[in-house]
């Protein structure tokens, strides 16, 4: 494997982006009241009616992150840590097709709602987003 680094022109030809997202599902099989955020990680050149198919295994879960705002941001970093190194350095992944290429992840799509926005943004949740006008 020849060693390729990205450059202020970009990723090397043979290298691939991958990208994760992050989104909001209720934990019904553990409590009925408690909330988690999956973190799954999927690859970008993956057709999205693939991705979309469970079935299909095109994305695998890393983690879960907490409902709560401190140990939300607190497992957040711990989370992306290894995807902050990988995503500078690169990692070689082995594809279906037995080559070996380099890819760079890098968070790509968020999904939230508002709600969601408020604990990403560590900002009280049931004030007006628009204007400054206080809460009543």
């Amino acid at each position: 494997m020849v060693a390729c680094y990205p450059g202020e022109h970009g990723l090397c030809e043979s290298s691939t982006l991958t990208y994760t997202i992050f989104d909001k599902t209720q934990l019904t099989q553990f409590s009925d009241s408690k909330s988690a955020y999956p973190v799954y990680l999927t690859l970008r050149n993956i057709p999205r009616a693939i991705r979309r198919k469970p079935s299909q295994h095109a994305c695998i879960l890393i983690g879960y992150l907490s409902v709560n705002k401190c140990l939300f941001h607190e497992s957040m970093g711990v989370i992306l840590e290894p995807l902050k190194k990988a995503g500078i350095e690169g990692m070689d992944i082995t594809g279906g097709d037995g080559a070996v290429r380099r890819v760079y992840p890098v968070l790509a799509c968020y999904i939230a709602d508002y709600p969601e926005q408020c604990l990403v943004t560590y900002t009280k949740y049931s004030t007006c987003p628009k204007c400054k006008r206080c809460y009543n």
